[in-house]
Formats: structure tokens, sequence, C-alpha cells
């Protein structure tokens, strides 16, 4: 089930930078839910996105953006990886 779930991501990834120089700005969300999808389905993703979110304070506040304006479901997945506080 996973590797069906990683094949989904890789296909919304594809097709989100196939079409990310678009007029039609199709390829941020689809890259954006092919992130999402990978990040549901594996822990180190998650852990790996939580250590860059640390150290980069830019990625950290536009993930926050996102996951303020995300649907619930896919919000509690971004904030999964949200640093912890020391």
């Amino acid at each position: 089930m996973k590797l069906l779930w990683w094949c989904i991501a890789a296909v919304l990834i594809l097709l989100g930078l196939a079409t990310v120089w678009m007029p039609i700005p199709t390829g941020v969300p689809l890259l954006a839910l092919g992130l999402i999808v990978i990040i549901a389905t594996s822990r180190s993703a998650a852990r790996q996105l939580r250590s860059h979110r640390r150290t980069a304070p830019q990625l950290n506040h536009a993930i926050t953006w996102v996951e303020d304006r995300s649907p619930l479901p896919f919000a509690r997945i971004l904030k999964r990886t949200r640093p912890r506080k020391k």
C-alpha cells in the first residue's frame, strides 16, 4: 500500500514540475500535494522536514503559512513536521 502512495506522490510531483511554468498555476499545488502524500506515509520524511524547518526559518514560515490555509486533513499532516520546542 505504501508503494501505491509513493507512486501517486511521484506522479503528482512530476505533473507539478511539468506544469509549474504554465500560465495557469497548477504546478505548485501539485508539488505541495505530492509532498504531503510523502510526509503522510513516511516517518523519516517527516523527521527530515522537521529538521529542515528547524534550521531554515524562511522554510518554517512558508510551511506554517500553508498549514494555516490548508484543509484540516492536510494541515494535520504538516503540523506533525513543526519543530519541537526545546
